[in-house]
């Protein structure tokens, strides 16, 4: 076309090449200037620059090769099935199988050996590893990761990291031997190339000796009962790339309590909104979201922060491009929509509720008034029946506003953010309708792992007990006065790949109670929407276990007993009824529509 830019060349071109790579014709190439990611079949790489510097086309070029390697030699579902639960170990594990299938291109193709030392050197510019001083801070998954890259391809360690690889190298070569040598003899086999990866593991002492067996077993004995197709776990190898891909997207409807519905709702989670876990070598660090039991608040906790430098408060289309946003947006609509049309059925209850509490009512028979003109035939009929008269009575409802809090962390990926997202965006329409001021709020962190605020603590000496040590990231989707319609898109931020990363509750939540307590409406309703307790690993690595959750419990406490505030928690799979007074657990996430609809109804009773 005569029209048609470099930059659309260049995109037309790279589409194509994902797409012969991954073997999948449904694979599509888009552009953002936030970062990389995989979501689904779709493919985002770096913005390059409208000249296209060969530099940025390379780094461009190396991100879309890695993650179509990905989706040609990777199975998810069995790369979770022995996943190690401890957060460093995990990293780990996936930066190892991530070497992996980016050997298998380098190993092959010359070109693509350029653009993925191009996008691994672009990786590394955020990574602490070039920037360690000490061998402390040093990741370990990093320099396991290049090293075993350096192993498999022959490819060196780039400059920026080797200083920092060299710091810990003779540790990690005394404790692995020669599994880099064994790793390489099965690169092309993930189930084999898994096992050997745990074995370096525990040779490290990052994973338990027994840590791994029994999950183990029990997978095996549940697979064999009444699945003889899966007999051994090489069948998952053995069958070609596109059943795979149709086995992983067939789990979407699947939750339940056995292996197969497990292994289902890991792979319903990679189709919704999962991207490439380690994107910038932290993100596969999903937190273990405690659930402890009640434990007595220390009368001396002092929360700190040790750095607000770095926090943010954003409203939802600084994070993305209108045309994205409307991307998401659509595919948040497509992937609910049988829910879309229950939710809005309560919803429409809810409304008829309200408006029946605002709608006016009339006194009859009363000696003064307005002449009640119904019944001035009984007055034809019997002359010495007196006039009657009514008087108007207005219902007591109070000028209202609704913040929907919802929590934004990697835990709640998949379904959970998906149904809180439409369910945010019905009861917004619906309360908006009956004069019901609403505002929708999330919360997480800007990085994994700590972020600036980790890389200043490090900078300062590591100064002891620093308190939360990580990059808040507030959210606003929609402000209370801001009407619906125009705040619409902004929900489909929820299902940006990368968006969702670690919670930290506690600030989160006096954040929202700030911003209703400057509003002038009499009532003021927090609803809190979560799937678990407040994590952070790198809070809870320098302070105690329960430093969050007890902050947590401080400012629900403090709302509750004096704040004007209503507050109310609607827990997914989480019992939040430990920490809120009013609140409500579902475990099925289908249920959040009409248990938001039931905890709003309830708050709106006339008292």
């Amino acid at each position: 076309m005569a029209d048609e830019t470099p930059l659309d060349r260049f995109k037309l071109a790279l589409t194509g090449a994902a797409r012969a790579i991954a073997r999948d014709r449904e694979a599509e190439v888009s552009w953002s200037s936030d970062g990389p990611g995989l979501q689904g079949d779709s493919i985002r790489v770096p913005m390059p620059a409208r000249a296209l510097p060969a530099d940025q086309a390379r780094e461009a070029r190396g991100f879309a090769d890695s993650y179509s390697l990905r989706l040609r030699h990777h199975n998810e579902a069995l790369h979770r099935r022995n996943m190690p639960a401890e957060p460093g170990a995990r990293a780990c594990y996936d930066a190892i199988e991530q070497v992996r299938y980016e050997a298998l291109g380098e190993n092959n193709f010359a070109g693509m050996r350029d653009n993925l030392e191009a996008a691994t050197e672009m990786r590394l510019r955020s990574d602490p590893i070039s920037r360690a001083t000490t061998a402390d801070d040093v990741p370990m998954q990093s320099a396991l990761a290049l090293m075993l890259r350096e192993q498999l391809t022959g490819q060196p360690i780039p400059e920026s990291a080797r200083e920092g690889v060299e710091m810990v190298r003779e540790f990690i070569e005394s404790r692995t031997g020669d599994d880099f040598e064994r790793l390489a003899l099965s690169l092309d086999d993930q189930k084999a190339f898994q096992s050997l990866s745990l074995d370096m593991l525990r040779h490290l002492e990052l994973v338990r000796a027994d840590e791994m067996d029994e999950p183990a077993n029990e997978d095996s004995g549940e697979e064999q009962d009444g699945q003889d197709e899966r007999d051994s776990e090489d069948s998952d190898e053995q069958r070609s790339d596109e059943e795979i891909r149709q086995e992983q997207t067939s789990g979407e409807s699947g939750e339940g309590e056995g292996d197969e519905e497990s292994t289902q709702e890991v792979e319903q989670e990679q189709e919704m909104t999962e991207g490439d876990i380690g994107d910038e070598g932290e993100e596969g660090m999903m937190p273990v979201r405690p659930n402890r039991p009640w434990t007595d608040l220390p009368e001396s906790f002092d929360y700190k922060v040790f750095t607000e430098e770095f926090d943010e408060i954003i409203e939802a289309q600084e994070l993305c491009d209108q045309d994205e946003l409307g991307r998401l947006r659509a595919y948040l609509d497509s992937q609910l929509t049988g829910l879309q049309g229950v939710v809005t059925r309560l919803a429409n209850r809810l409304q008829r509720r309200l408006m029946a509490q605002q709608n006016r009512s009339w006194d009859f028979d009363q000696e003064e008034g307005l002449l009640d003109a119904a019944r001035l035939a009984r007055v034809v009929v019997s002359p010495g029946h007196s006039l009657s008269y009514k008087v108007e009575h207005e219902q007591d409802f109070k000028d209202t506003v609704v913040t929907l809090l919802i929590d934004n962390s990697g835990s709640m990926r998949g379904r959970p953010i998906s149904i809180a997202a439409i369910s945010a965006d019905i009861m917004a329409r619906t309360l908006e309708r009956c004069g019901v001021k609403v505002e929708i709020l999330g919360f997480t962190t800007r990085a994994w792992k700590g972020g600036q605020s980790r890389e200043k603590w490090l900078g300062s000496g590591k100064p002891a007990n620093p308190g939360r040590l990580n990059d808040l990231r507030h959210i606003i989707y929609k402000k209370a006065d801001e009407p619906m319609r125009r705040a619409r898109k902004n929900l489909g931020l929820m299902m940006r790949e990368g968006l969702l990363k670690e919670n930290i509750d506690g600030e989160a939540l006096l954040w929202a109670h700030t911003r209703l307590l400057a509003r002038a409406e009499d009532r003021r309703i927090l609803m809190v929407i979560s799937d678990g307790a407040p994590v952070d690993d790198s809070t809870l690595s320098v302070n105690n276990a329960g430093y969050l959750e007890t902050h947590l419990r401080k400012v629900i406490d403090w709302i509750e007993k004096q704040s004007p505030v209503q507050l109310v928690a609607i827990g997914i799979g989480h019992d939040v009824t430990r920490y809120y007074r009013r609140a409500v657990t579902i475990m099925d996430v289908e249920q959040l529509g009409g248990t938001i609809i039931e905890q709003l109804a309830g708050l709106f009773e006339v008292e």
